[in-house]
């Protein structure tokens, strides 16, 4: 492993420690990695997370990492989500990854910056089952350089704003 890959891989440790560490008690919570090239167009990061309340409500928030090579201020993403009993759902996000003056937003640890976006405010699973959830960038790159991580993270909505 070279001195950028170790640093780079430490800087990903202490921030997902310190995501762990937060007052939210994640029901599920995953991310994937991307390459260091950036994240091509065609590449969908899929997650499954298998519920068993229906009860309840949930927030679903998609957790972006960048770093400072991300060349803009925000990043279209592109989510599509199925439910158990196949009723698909599609939104576009707007995420916002920098002020109108190009500082970074989020929590920073080293040169990496994390951002949680909040995809769904409250909803309750209706079904129980595996829910299916693909991310796509979509921005107009066709490999998009600075997004170095991706996730999920379900929380069980406590009705707080």
């Amino acid at each position: 492993m070279n001195r950028n890959s170790f640093s780079r891989w430490i800087n990903l440790c202490i921030a997902s420690m310190v995501m762990m560490s937060c007052g939210e008690s994640a029901v599920y919570q995953n991310s994937k990695m991307l390459s260091e090239e950036g994240w091509p167009k065609y590449k969908v990061i899929s997650f499954d997370y298998d519920s068993k309340d229906t009860t309840g409500n949930y927030r679903i928030l998609v957790d972006i990492r960048n770093d400072n090579n991300y060349p803009f201020q925000n990043f279209w993403l592109f989510v599509h989500t199925m439910s158990p009993d196949s009723v698909e759902y599609s939104d576009t996000l707007n995420c916002v990854l920098a002020d109108n003056y190009g500082k970074w937003v989020g929590r920073s640890s080293g040169s990496m910056y994390h951002v949680p976006v909040e995809f769904i405010h409250s909803t309750p699973f209706k079904k129980t089952g595996t829910y299916h959830f693909d991310l796509v960038q979509g921005m107009r790159m066709d490999t998009l350089p600075g997004i170095k991580e991706i996730g999920i993270r379900i929380v069980k909505d406590n009705g707080e704003e």
